[in-house]
């Protein structure tokens, strides 16, 4: 899948806020393995005016790091939302040029995703990266990670939110971990078509309040109760990441009626492939039709990371029942093909 390209035009200056969240990028091991550290200032410091060398670009940047750096396995569903807040508030102080959060790599995907939804109204780019091996160890891409997410914002050539990792930048509606043992760790999943004009949401009141969402995934021997446990927990909304164009077991009519007692009770249920290409057609077989008649939502060709952070999205904004069906099938920054039409598999006969 192709990642987003690189402009050929540089800026000759530039400033750029920098947020610390934790992860590998800065970790130590005293013994016990590796864990985040605070204090990365200095070394960030050190890597820009490398940078400056190296490229002939002068930067002048605004350091931060959060009160409690993580590893970004502990993110909370909360997480990308204080980090967005931490964005939006510096460039209304700054006005940089752009902004770099450096993220833990296991949840940047889905950090990053919804930082995009969060941000989706913000003109100045902001560039996620991280590291697969931390700063200053032998081998470490922390310092050419950093690299590449500043001359991104050199050559102005990221809009929106995007991962910088390994040798690409990945739109963050689009992107995915695809290896733990790789220095090209992500991989852009899609193609990323944005809206020509981007769509504009209702002027609700966002809820501070909001009930929590969840990511559910199918599997061969899955029992309904499973299904219907988180349906119930996930008040707020469920993706459930089913087979193909969106099939799943059925165990008769019990996993059906889970999902159609949640719906009757307010809670969305996203239907979205584990498949890497293709969307989902709940009109294709049984299962998904039976899905689409409980009140499931088709969710096209979205990531799992993509689907989570737009439903939480979309239910923090107080948006539901028709309007959220309505804004979930609407392609809002990419995250969805702009021409979803199925293409028919085409048959043979002997």
């Amino acid at each position: 899948m192709n990642s987003i390209s690189t402009a050929p035009q540089r800026l000759s200056q530039i400033s750029v806020d920098i947020l610390y969240t934790g992860g590998t990028f800065g970790m130590v091991d005293h013994g016990a393995g590796l864990r985040p550290r605070q204090g990365l200032g200095g070394e960030i410091a050190e890597a820009l005016a490398r940078f400056e060398r190296d490229s002939g670009i002068a930067v002048r940047f605004d350091y931060t790091e959060l009160e409690q750096v993580i590893d970004s396995s502990d993110a909370g569903s909360d997480t990308a939302r204080g980090i967005a807040e931490r964005v939006r508030s510096g460039i209304a102080e700054r006005r940089p040029n752009g902004v770099i959060v450096v993220h833990g790599t296991d949840t940047m995907a889905y950090v990053g995703a919804r930082m995009a939804f969060e941000l989706r109204d913000i003109d100045v780019p902001v560039v996620l990266t991280g590291a697969q091996i931390p700063l200053g160890l032998p081998g470490s891409d922390a310092r050419r990670n950093l690299m590449l997410a500043l001359n991104s914002i050199a050559v102005q050539s990221v809009s929106g939110t995007a991962i910088a990792f390994g040798e690409s930048l990945h739109p963050a509606v689009r992107a995915s971990k695809r290896a733990c043992d790789d220095y090209d760790g992500f991989t852009t999943v899609r193609e990323c078509t944005p809206p020509p004009a981007p769509p504009r949401l209702p002027d609700i009141q966002a809820r501070q309040d909001s009930a929590p969402v969840g990511l559910f995934t199918v599997f061969p021997g899955m029992h309904p109760s499973l299904l219907d446990a988180a349906l119930r927990h996930y008040r707020g909304g469920l993706v459930l990441e089913c087979y193909g164009s969106g099939t799943l077991p059925l165990h008769g009519s019990a996993t059906v009626e889970a999902i159609r007692a949640a719906t009757s009770r307010g809670t969305p249920v996203v239907v979205i492939t584990h498949c890497d290409s293709g969307t989902v057609d709940l009109d294709r077989y049984q299962p998904g039709r039976a899905m689409r008649a409980a009140g499931a939502i088709g969710g096209g060709d979205m990531t799992r990371e993509a689907a989570l952070a737009k439903l939480g999205y979309l239910v923090d904004l107080g948006i539901s029942g028709s309007e959220l069906r309505r804004w979930i099938t609407t392609n809002l920054l990419g995250e969805l093909s702009n021409h979803a039409a199925i293409q028919p598999i085409p048959h043979t006969s002997n």
